[in-house]
């Protein structure tokens, strides 16, 4: 120990004495680099059996949901329109809770990323069926809204044809909201996930749903109008049963413009309605053709009591 001191110490002071000699560098050894070994890629899990067959099960319910939306006759969705009388909600809808709890059970089980993007998708579809039956059913509540509208408008029955006015009016404001979200946050890809509906049957229901939507709302508030103007026309009649016959004649003026620019609307509604929209054909005659009835009678007081 003490002679490993003594050696370090005097190091210093023999280099000092041999000033011309240079010492010789003390070779380091140089460290070899280690290689980093590959990372091992993780295997892909393999598919679920049971998720498998879940995701079987939700396909197979979704396309019973489809036959049950469309009356088990075709499997056509655009086949059902606002004029359809045999259209059942609620049996549809009780098979697309079915479908909800398959893909839930399959959600859990799935073991792969295709197969939870699978259920994804068929999710989709699911909430696309139960908003297209949502819209569906009220445009149909809307559809015969109009027609019992007509009718007693027809009848003459003015308070009746107000309570199926504002029918309209709730079914136009129920159905806006189930439409708008098909439109705008479903996403259409997802229908090839699925033989039930195909890509272009999603597009073409979603466009026909939108029109006939669009058309309800409209044509409700022609009915509004055309029950105003009808209004007018039995309140000139009994300003001429109280020999009030200017009134009368200024009543059915009013009557007559009201009436007059409905006929047109209708009139317009009726050339140009979207292809899509065709189940209101029928409805919007009829009430063109009472507007137009109407309007004549109104000139024909106007122009006796003016």
């Amino acid at each position: 120990m003490y002679r490993r001191t003594y050696l370090a110490a005097l190091t210093p002071l023999v280099a000092g004495c041999f000033g011309g000699q240079r010492s010789q560098p003390t070779a380091t050894a140089t460290a070899t680099p280690t290689e980093t070994p590959e990372p091992t890629a993780t295997p892909e899990p393999a598919a679920s059996p049971e998720a498998a067959q879940h995701i079987d099960t939700a396909q197979d319910r979704l396309t019973e949901a489809v036959y049950i939306f469309t009356g088990g006759v075709t499997d056509d969705l655009l086949s059902i329109t606002a004029e359809t009388q045999t259209f059942r909600a609620r049996d549809v809808l009780l098979r697309l809770d079915r479908v909800q709890r398959a893909l839930a059970d399959a959600d859990a089980a799935a073991s792969t990323e295709e197969q939870r993007t699978t259920v994804q998708s068929l999710d989709t579809m699911q909430r696309f069926l139960t908003l297209a039956t949502d819209a569906q059913s009220w445009l149909i509540d809307g559809h015969d809204a109009l027609t019992e509208a007509h009718t007693h408008m027809d009848d003459n029955d003015l308070q009746d044809a107000e309570d199926d006015i504002d029918r309209v009016e709730t079914a136009a404001e129920e159905v806006s909201e189930p439409t708008e979200t098909l439109q705008e946050e479903m996403d259409i890809a997802s229908a090839s996930v699925t033989d039930a509906i195909s890509e272009d049957e999603y597009d073409g229901k979603v466009a026909q749903l939108t029109d006939e939507a669009d058309i309800l709302s409209a044509v409700g508030d022609d009915a509004t109008d055309l029950r105003n103007g009808l209004s007018m026309i039995v309140d000139a009649r009994d300003d001429i049963d109280d020999n009030r016959t200017d009134e009368a004649a200024d009543t059915a003026d009013r009557a007559y413009e009201v009436l007059s620019d409905v006929e047109d609307r209708l009139d317009e509604r009726s050339s140009d309605l979207p292809e899509r929209a065709g189940s209101f054909e029928d409805v919007i005659d009829d009430l063109l053709n009472l507007a137009s009835s109407h309007a004549a009678e109104a000139e024909t007081i106007y122009d006796q009591y003016s």
